[in-house]
This record gives structure tokens, sequence and C-alpha cells, in this order.
């Protein structure tokens, strides 16, 4: 048998219906099994400086990544909403080492949600409006991004804001309410930021276009 990384296996398994070898191209079973003995003889060669350059720093960073998915999940059995939230926000992009689920970041969001963080309530919401990670629910979803916003997420700021903008998922368009929620989220104003700058800039150009409707 061959050795493969289990986050870039499972990746190669999605990308076909039939589960194939990366190697031979033969139809393969798709159950893993850990090779501990493999993953310690190159941890102790890697820590002991008998391999070096790239394949060192990339295990380095593996090692760090598992550790701070291994701490962040150990906060959240315990009932850290902010540790459901970055958890989720790791599964949503595929980062950290874990691989890109996003009905694993749904369920996460969920959770940090339900444990009152704005963050998660945010992200959950836009889980839902998106219809990312399970059904498209816009009802609960736009209640989560506007708890979101009243407490301070910008992520919650600008879905509100983008709905009231375009009408957008069920809401009437009202421009009024709109720009008070995009201003929040061009002018840094949200307690918890998190979008992207992309993000931000597509709220000032909608809040542009809001003032020149006037």
């Amino acid at each position: 048998g061959r050795i493969y990384e289990k986050k870039d296996l499972l990746q190669w398994f999605g990308t076909d219906r039939e589960a194939k070898s990366p190697t031979t191209g033969d139809i393969i079973g798709t159950t893993l099994k850990p090779a501990p003995q493999v993953r310690n003889t190159i941890e102790a060669l890697v820590k002991s400086g008998a391999i070096e350059g790239e394949i060192a720093e990339a295990w380095t960073k593996k090692l760090a990544d598992e550790t701070r998915v291994k701490e962040a999940r150990a906060k959240a059995e315990v009932g850290d909403a902010e540790a459901m939230w970055r958890l989720g926000v790791w599964h949503r992009h595929g980062t950290n080492g874990l691989v890109k689920d996003l009905a694993q970041a749904r369920a996460w969001f969920e959770r940090s949600a339900a444990a009152r963080d704005p963050r998660g309530i945010a992200c959950f919401g836009q889980s839902l409006l998106l219809g990312n990670g399970g059904p498209q629910d816009n009802v609960l979803g736009l209640v989560m991004v506007s708890q979101g916003a009243a407490l301070g997420s910008d992520v919650g700021a600008y879905y509100l804001g983008w709905a009231f903008c375009k009408g957008w998922r069920g809401l009437t368009k009202d421009p009024v309410r709109a720009r008070y929620w995009l201003k929040k989220v061009v002018d840094g104003e949200c307690e918890y930021k998190n979008l992207m700058g992309k993000d931000v800039a597509e709220a000032a150009r909608w809040a542009r276009e809001l003032e020149q409707e006037e």
C-alpha cells in the first residue's frame, strides 16, 4: 500500500464519483487507516534536523496547524463560543490543515450562535442566507444577521445592509436602513471586524450608489 496525507486524499476523492488511486488510477476503497509509525519517524527526523528545507518547513507547519486545531476543539467542547466560530471559519476556507467542508462550517457556526458569540451568530446567518452547507433559510438567516449586526459584527452589518440596499432575501428595499448598516462597515464602527477588504470596498460602493440615488 501507499501512504498519503489524509487532507489531500479526501480532496482527491471529492473530485470524482469513483474513488481512484492517485498513483495507478485503479478504483480503491475509501476507508483511511492511520500510519503512526511513519508519522512519528518523520516528526523525529524533522525535530532532529536530519530533514531540512521545504519538507521540514511544511511538516513543522502541519504540526503547528494540528496543535492549533486540537486546542480549539478542546475549548469548543467545553463551551468556548469563539473557538466554535474559529473552527467554522477554518472549515469554511479549508485552512489550518482542515478540509474545506461547508456543512461542518455551518454546524460550528450554529453551535457558536447558540452560545451567543456575535461572530458565530452572523456567520450562521450568512450560511443560512447563502445556503452554504445546508438548506437556504431566508427568514432565520435575516434574524441571525440582524442579531449579529446589533451585537457588533461587521459580517452581520454587511449582509443586513446588503439586504436593505438591494431588497434582497425578502426584505423591502430601504435606503435609510441600508446606509445605516453599510456606514458601520465602511467607517469601522463594528466591534468585531472579520470582513475581507473586498467586502468592505463593496459596502462602500453600495453606500455611494445610495447617496447618488437621493
